[in-house]
């Protein structure tokens, strides 16, 4: 049973429901003070509280994503890599990613003239990973149905960017006045990480190639390259490594991203299959020193120096740390590096 899945929190607030009913019916059975009813009742607290806890922990986790699965909660990995020097085998394109645009509770309503939300229920055809991302769509939406939008893909907790952090408030007042181009907005968790695990979770072809497929193919968005930018602007965590990586890696779809210089430590654990070279590659200061520049632009918040060794045809440029918690400025800064996106 999944860690995040439905029935298994279900599953466990019944579980531990059912302890508290079971620890208030036996207590005032063990109300005596020898050592063994003492015993007895500090099992039936203890084992409440602890099957409580674990139930609140897996609530938090299925809403910030922060462990995807078993595996990746223990760090296992039951993978091998294996590296050849043949020519790849040309593939067919696998079937387009299974996509079911919808609401919930997420997707409020939002006031009139500020454009719209929409949960975007993705099973990636490469990936395998099963998720939910968000959508942002700008009032102009609806009322230019020829026209294309750029994207800003919004790495990061769906809970807190659109509730406590209200971008989609913040995104149609930054259009309203004029200071932003309308943009679709893709919000995405980054739970299950960026990195192509050998034999592991493909989370960097989930945010590189089925998450782009699956909005190409339900909205109207640029096509151009530069059309699609990413952005993850914490000090702290995986959304501003990815922001940088999936750039870095994937030029020829983000051509701008915004991300903080302290977030790009590549994860710890068994991602790699033990090999220095996959993790290097996973590097993004690594690539900055040892691969071809690739043809982007990118924001650095908190720059620690990651700016000074950019080679063009990148170009970075250094934000200051309060930008971490300026998301007009963000999107600004995107979108003044956005292609416009094009006609159908």
């Amino acid at each position: 049973m999944g860690l995040t899945k439905a029935g298994f929190i279900a599953l466990l607030l019944v579980i531990a429901f059912a302890a508290v009913v079971v620890c208030l019916r036996l207590l005032p059975r063990y109300s005596g003070t020898g050592l063994g009813q003492v015993a007895v009742r500090a099992g039936l607290l203890l084992g409440g509280q602890v099957l409580l806890l674990l139930a609140l922990l897996a609530l938090i986790n299925s809403d910030l994503q922060f462990y995807s699965s078993w595996d990746d909660l223990f760090g296992a990995d039951s993978g091998t890599v294996r590296i050849s020097d043949q020519a790849p085998v040309a593939q067919p394109p696998p079937a387009a990613p299974r996509v079911r645009s919808s609401h919930d509770a997420l997707t409020r309503r939002l006031p009139a003239g500020e454009g719209r939300l929409r949960v975007l229920r993705l099973r990636g055809s490469r990936s395998g990973i099963v998720t939910r991302t968000y959508v942002y769509l700008p009032p102009q939406y609806t009322q230019d149905r020829s026209q294309r939008f750029p994207v800003v893909l919004f790495l990061g907790s769906p809970r807190d960017v659109i509730r406590r952090r209200r971008l989609p408030e913040l995104a149609a007042r930054e259009i309203a006045a004029g200071r932003l181009r309308p943009v679709v907005i893709v919000i995405a968790p980054t739970g299950h990480g960026c990195v192509d695990a050998p034999g592991g979770e493909q989370g960097e072809t989930f945010l590189s190639e089925d998450l782009p497929t699956a909005v190409d193919a339900a909205y109207r968005v640029g096509t151009a390259p530069g059309s699609w930018s990413v952005a993850g602007p914490g000090l702290r965590g995986p959304a501003g490594y990815c922001a940088a990586l999936l750039a870095m890696r994937h030029s020829d779809r983000f051509g701008s991203a915004v991300f903080a210089a302290p977030s790009l430590t590549p994860p710890p654990g068994r991602l790699y299959g033990g090999s220095r070279s996959i993790r290097d590659e996973y590097d993004p200061r690594w690539r900055l020193r040892y691969r071809p520049p690739p043809p982007i632009s990118v924001g650095v918040i908190a720059d620690d120096g990651f700016s000074a060794g950019v080679r063009p045809p990148m170009r970075a440029e250094p934000l200051p740390a309060t930008a971490t918690q300026d998301l007009p400025a963000i999107l600004r800064w995107l979108g003044t590096h956005l292609t416009p996106g094009n006609r159908p």
